[in-house]
């Protein structure tokens, strides 16, 4: 089945089952996954998925129900099931419908052949091409990893007669290494893009290689005191989805739990931060004219030169702020094809970019009289409403007056997210895709690094 004949049947059978309004999402895709076990490719999946999310208004009460699809009939159970829910709940006084047809406002087409055609034997030398330079050296082993590339199709149709359609690509990948020994060390590396040609898969494992390396020699720190450190962009993707997402969500400002409450038109970042979503930037894992209500997306300001400019919303909190949406009602993924039509509409930025600096990391790097320069973290955690935040340090590298001096790990990096986009010395010129943000590394003046002794 197509996923125009779903949605127009979607919005039918919603209808005539008593539907005042109805909206509807459907998802095609197929998605390839390479799996590694033991340095070698131990699998391939292949998954094949067509479903639906069908949301309905009925007497101002709203209901929502999802099913994956390949008869008619299923459709059809599922406008019913969304219909029975909406029966369950209270009548919903913000709600007041969906999006009406408008034109895009940005284009951009991230599909890319190469992934609509690659082949399991294409994935698995592909991988095989970066355990064999992750395992050049004979004491380090690739445990585990996944590559998945996937091709997708997604559709928004309601009553209001708006139907739009997105197509997409996806290449993920995430690998670990280890080094052998009494003091294993571990390496890990994640790659994110709509395009295949951007993966360089002896680069990644050359990567992973030399960051086990450094995490086995790494000491244990010792000692406290407050330094300068610099966060790379995939750790540094992590810190910001904990505290900048959750505070930019209109959905938080609405129930007054965003730090950023109140402060449109101030300074609430350091001046050195611009933030951007682009949903135009054909890097971006998420980027698309339309965002998954059928609501145009727009390049916005959201903080420009530490100024907070605006928030995001998606139609829900857009009627309760007697706004308009600003494209940001999102259900999809930045590393999962298949089953995204289960998920919940939520606000996230469609691609949320930083404005990077001039100056590469081994050059701010030169500038720094004490610091650490961090590789990775066991879980980059923030707490979302007040920001603070004890990341367990696995390897990163001391600093002292521009010169590595040593490695280390088995301490604590605390701090406060809020506080330290406050204190951003510098912002370097290394720009990568990681999740749905596009961000290079940066360097926080004043972070706590606590040892073991």
């Amino acid at each position: 089945m197509r996923p125009e004949e779903v949605a127009s049947a979607a919005v039918k059978m919603a209808r005539d089952a008593g539907a005042d309004h109805a909206e509807v999402y459907v998802t095609r895709t197929r998605s390839l996954s390479a799996y590694v076990d033991d340095s070698r490719v131990k699998s391939v999946e292949e998954k094949l998925d067509l479903g639906l999310s069908i949301r309905v208004i009925r007497s101002g009460k709203v209901g929502n129900s999802s099913s994956s699809v390949s008869s008619l009939r299923q459709v059809e159970a599922c406008a019913r099931s969304a219909l029975r829910a909406s029966s369950l709940v209270p009548k919903d006084e913000v709600f007041k419908g969906f999006a009406w047809p408008a034109k895009e406002r940005v284009h951009v087409r991230n599909k890319d052949p190469e992934v609509e055609a690659i082949s399991p034997e294409t994935l698995c030398e592909l991988l095989k091409q970066l355990i064999g330079s992750a395992t050049e050296a004979k004491n380090v082993k690739v445990p585990n990893g996944v590559l998945r590339a996937a091709e997708l199709e997604s559709l928004v149709a309601n009553t209001n007669e708006l139907m739009v359609r997105r197509e997409a690509s996806l290449v993920f990948l995430l690998a670990t290494a280890m080094t052998g020994g009494g003091s294993p060390g571990e390496g890990v590396e994640s790659f994110f893009s709509p395009y295949l040609k951007d993966l360089d898969a002896a680069a990644l494992g050359a990567s992973l290689r030399a960051k086990a390396k450094a995490a086995a020699r790494a000491k244990a720190y010792k000692g406290r005191s407050t330094i300068q450190v610099v966060m790379p962009p995939h750790e540094l993707s992590e810190m910001l989805q904990g505290s900048m997402h959750f505070a930019l969500s209109a959905e938080n400002v609405n129930r007054k739990r965003s730090p950023l409450l109140g402060k449109l038109g101030k300074q609430v970042t350091a001046p050195v931060l611009t933030l951007t979503d682009d949903p135009s930037d054909k890097r971006g894992m998420l980027s698309s004219p339309y965002d998954d209500e059928g609501v145009p997306t727009k390049r916005k300001p959201l903080v420009k030169d530490g100024v907070l400019k605006g928030f995001l919303y998606d139609l829900y909190n857009s009627h309760f702020s007697s706004t308009v949406s600003t494209g940001n009602g999102l259900r999809r993924s930045s590393s999962e094809a298949v089953g995204n039509y289960q998920l919940g509409v939520s606000i996230a930025p469609v691609c949320l970019v930083v404005k990077p600096g001039t100056r590469s990391v081994e050059s701010m790097v030169e500038g720094m009289e004490a610091g650490l320069v961090v590789e990775k973290v066991a879980s980059a955690d923030v707490h979302p409403i007040t920001g603070d935040f004890g990341l367990e340090v696995r390897c990163g590298h001391l600093v002292e007056k521009g010169e590595v001096k040593g490695t280390v790990k088995h301490c604590l990096l605390s701090g406060n997210m809020f506080r330290a986009l406050g204190q951003i010395g510098e912002i370097a010129n290394d720009a990568t895709v990681s999740r749905n943000l596009i961000l290079p590394s940066m360097r926080f003046d004043s972070f706590e690094l606590i040892g073991s002794g």
